[in-house]
């Protein structure tokens, strides 16, 4: 899909991430810098199957909001706050940024190594519901340029 960054090019994310620093302002949202590269790890732990979720979204509407959302043209919508997250920040993992850029990419190339050996992959995402290999991919995509576009990235 045009207008997003492919999260699987590590070349091209470690470039972006380069000027990422601490003190990074978020252009909207309440996360720092590190809250987001943090946040982004999330989905691809999920998409391997490291921690299930329950989708929020009810049956009847899944497949609505994938296909409006997730499928569409436009990019995910600045200030959406995902139900299952709720409002405080997480607590952080890393004990700096820099650390949180390279766990950030490692989970990335763990992602894609677990893909290219599940050509069947599927698995729950919270709000699209059941995703395969495909629809990952493409989540992943809009995920990353959604918070890079956040954080003046992009």
């Amino acid at each position: 899909m045009e207008g997003f960054i492919s999260f699987s090019n590590i070349a091209e994310l470690r470039s972006l991430l380069g000027p990422l620093s601490a003190d990074t302002p978020a252009v909207w949202g309440k996360m720092s810098a590190q809250h987001m590269l943090e946040h982004l790890m999330l989905p691809l732990q999920i998409a391997m199957g490291k921690f299930e979720v329950e989708q929020v979204i009810s049956p009847e509407k899944v497949e609505k909001v994938k296909r409006l959302m997730l499928l569409g043209e436009a990019p995910l919508r600045r200030d959406f706050v995902a139900p299952f997250l709720g409002d405080d920040l997480q607590q952080l993992q890393y004990a700096n940024i820099k650390l949180a850029k390279e766990a950030l990419l490692q989970e990335v190339e763990s992602f894609i190594k677990y893909a290219e050996a599940r050509p069947q992959l599927l698995h729950t995402h919270p709000i699209f519901g059941l995703l395969n290999k495909t629809e990952w991919f493409l989540f992943q995509n809009k995920h990353f340029t959604h918070h890079f576009t956040q954080f003046g990235l992009l």
